[in-house]
């Protein structure tokens, strides 16, 4: 059955018309640094710059963009149309459903950003430390962010709104402007383990890399929690007890 679950949400998620968009957004963030380089910068000039658009652009805009999509849709898609009833009449625990397509959320989100990052960040600079350190943060910031948005999801049929809203307003403005509320940001989270593999010049998140792991950690484990214990209310068409 877990292979059944996987190739549903395979199906779920890869859709022609939205993967090609994700995918072309990582392309954008690749012309980026392409076009940047062929400008002949400085070394000290090319790590700053590819720094600020790896955190900027990558970790910024293009990772929580692509987990907000396609963690909406790994079980909001079949909420929506009804399939999810199919789902859950099979003898199959709630759990395993959440974890199964959670991981393949997770890690579709992955193949969509972190190549980008790792090859944005080469040719952006010579050092590949700081394109894995980076590389390194935009994969435990997908587990994070698909899981919330994955809950987000079993919550309101306007996750994908409420997602976006909170990508641009909470991570992209309000956490930037008041330091105190860096804590629960997700992005701070993805830079603070960027800043710690991707070595000197990799930025400065403000947040402990011990910190970030722990809070980073806490926020996905409540959101599977909390997914589970909410696919266990839903019933038919999606209508919750």
């Amino acid at each position: 059955m877990t292979v059944a679950l996987v190739s549903i949400t395979l199906r779920a998620l890869l859709n022609r018309r939205r993967t090609l968009l994700l995918a072309l957004l990582g392309a954008l963030l690749v012309v980026v640094a392409v076009i940047y380089r062929l400008g002949n910068p400085t070394a000290a000039e090319s790590v700053e710059v590819t720094r600020r658009l790896l955190a900027n652009f990558g970790i910024g805009v293009l990772l929580p963009l692509v987990a907000v999509i396609v963690g909406t849709s790994a079980l909001g898609s079949e909420l929506d149309d009804g399939t999810i009833v199919y789902l859950l009449a099979k003898p199959v625990a709630r759990w395993r459903i959440v974890l199964v397509k959670l991981v393949v959320a997770w890690l579709v989100t992955c193949v969509l950003v972190a190549p980008a990052i790792v090859i944005a960040g080469v040719i952006g600079q010579e050092d590949p430390q700081l394109a894995i350190g980076y590389a390194v943060a935009s994969i435990l910031g997908a587990l994070e962010y698909t899981a919330m948005f994955m809950a987000l999801s079993l919550l309101t049929s306007r996750a994908l709104i409420i997602g976006l809203a909170y990508v641009v307003v909470w991570e992209g403005v309000v956490a930037g402007l008041f330091s105190g509320t860096r804590a629960v940001s997700v992005r701070q989270h993805a830079l603070a383990v960027a800043e710690s593999f991707g070595g000197a010049g990799a930025g400065d998140a403000g947040l402990a890399f011990g910190f970030a792991v722990a809070a980073g950690a806490a926020v996905t484990m409540a959101a599977i929690a909390l997914a589970i214990r909410r696919l266990e209310t839903v019933e038919l068409r999606g209508e919750t007890t």
